[in-house]
Order: C-alpha cells, then structure tokens, then sequence
C-alpha cells in the first residue's frame, strides 16, 4: 500500500515549485491533496497536473496573511473534503532585498505576515481540525529556508520570518504532543523557483555581490531538485516519521533515510534543531 493511502493532505503554496512537487508526491503515494494558493489560473494548472496521478483532488484560493481567508479556506476544507489528517506550509515570499534600513518597512513587515504568520495562522487554525491516521497521529510540515541556519544579509526579512518557522515548529511540537500531534521543519535548500527571479531583478548591489554570483551559478546548475524536500516531507507525512517531531531538517543534506539517522532523531531531544553552539572548553576552563 502507498504511503499516504487514504490521507487528506492540504499544501499552501502548492501551486508552484517546491509546493507542486511535495503536492505531486503525496498524489503519488496516495493521498488526496488539496493544493492553495492566491492564484487562480497557477491552481488551476496544478490540479491538471495532478489529475495525471490520481483523481479526486481539489484547489482553493488562499492568503495566508489573512485571518479571514485563512478561516475560510478551513471551512472549505471541511465541507468539501471532510477530514485532513496532514498540513504542509509551503507558502512564502523573499520580502524586500536590501540592507535592512534601506528597504521599505511595510514590505518587510508583509514578508513576516506571509512567512512566519501565515504559517502560525494554518497550524492554529488547523491543529484542532486534523485526524488522526490508523497510528494516531496527526502531521503538521513547515517549511523554513536560507537564513534560519546561518546569516542571510539583504535579507532580512526572509531569514527573520524562516528562522522564526523553525522556534515556532519546536514549540508547536511540545504544546501539541498530548494531542498527537507530530509538527516538522524543513529547509528545502536552494531550489530553483520564481522567487530567485527577484535577485536578478534587484540586482547585486541590493542583494549583495556574493549571493548575487551564487545565485545566477545555481540556477545556471539547476540547483537543488525539489523532489528531495518533496520525498522529505512524504516521509514525515507517513507513518514512517511516527516519533519524530520538533526536528528541523535540510532535505539536500541529512540522511533521513537512514536507520542510524532516524534512531537519533526519535532519541535525542536536541538533535536536529535550533541551538546555540558553545565551546565547552571554554566554560568548563571558566569553572576551573
């Protein structure tokens, strides 16, 4: 049997790039998927590319930067597909590109509603609706990206709301585990999207020159495939994942598919998630 047999899964931003492909894998393994995004022709086409797997999935316009869309899609999704047994929050924006005091402040701030609190608008919204697969979970996947690792200058606003993802999926995870409910991260790497068509557009004095060069590089490369976080989050979706949850994990680089891996993920708390790196050297000279 798929993976995802029998699940309702529903995707934000699932009409294009990197939502697209997690949402043509869920197909793939089984589930119904119901794809949301703002655009109604981009939808459109996602359904028909999806009707090439299976049958029986649906599309919903959708901003997540607001509360009232966001209650109305809900709605939407109980009454025209019943129970949703898993959520993925794809949807995001790259925001102004600049040194923070040149950009504009309200576009910043439109980037942290779309990134960081569309993402806490779905989860809050849909954490009391989701059910429970035959495992008695239930399965909530994030999406983070550049900067939430690592320093992402010129942009600010991206990073800020991406590394704000992450601490909010490690909280989710212990305020929802008695309700079991599993929430997961994932940083996709750098997928080739419309959205690094906004770097050339600014330019590499806004974007800075190094990730300016990086960037026309990788997407003369091809970059990274998204089908690794498509397979990624497929897993945490499955059955498969049962036990882990808190856990911010890059698609290109960890080995999730691997027994050793998972045993440290399902066993060590700190594993696979946001900490600050001391030098125990130097505290444990401190204390002596």
């Amino acid at each position: 049997m798929s993976t995802l047999a029998k699940r309702n899964i529903v995707i934000t931003g699932g009409s294009l790039g990197i939502g697209l492909a997690v949402a043509k894998k869920c197909a793939e393994e089984g589930a119904r998927v119901v794809v949301a995004a703002r655009n109604e022709g981009d939808l459109d086409d996602a359904v028909a590319e999806l009707s090439k797997i299976s049958e029986g999935h649906l599309r919903c316009t959708l901003d997540v930067s607001s509360d009232a869309s966001v209650k109305a899609f809900a709605d939407f999704c109980e009454k025209e597909v019943g129970e949703v047994h898993g959520l993925v929050n794809v949807a995001g924006v790259y925001g102004p590109i600049g040194a923070t005091p040149d950009v504009d402040l309200d576009a910043f701030v439109q980037a942290i509603q779309i990134n960081f609190l569309g993402t806490v608008r779905m989860c809050r919204t849909f954490a009391p609706r989701l059910v429970a697969d035959e495992h008695g979970k239930k399965k909530i996947v994030n999406f983070s990206g550049g900067g939430a690792a690592s320093p992402f200058p010129n942009y600010s606003a991206y990073a800020t709301s991406k590394v704000a993802v992450v601490r909010f999926t490690e909280n989710l995870s212990l305020e929802l585990e008695g309700d079991g409910v599993q929430v997961n991260c994932i940083a996709p790497g750098f997928v080739v999207t419309r959205m690094h068509q906004e770097t050339a557009a600014a330019g590499a004095g806004a974007a800075g020159d190094a990730f300016y060069e990086k960037t026309k590089k990788l997407v003369d490369e091809g970059g990274v495939p998204p089908d690794k976080a498509a397979n990624l989050t497929a897993y945490l979706l499955s059955s498969a994942s049962n036990g882990v949850t808190g856990k911010f994990l890059a698609a290109p680089w960890d080995a999730w598919d691997t027994p050793e891996f998972v045993e440290r993920l399902k066993t060590e708390p700190n594993f696979c998630t946001l900490r600050r790196i001391d030098d125990k050297s130097f505290f444990e000279k401190k204390k002596a």
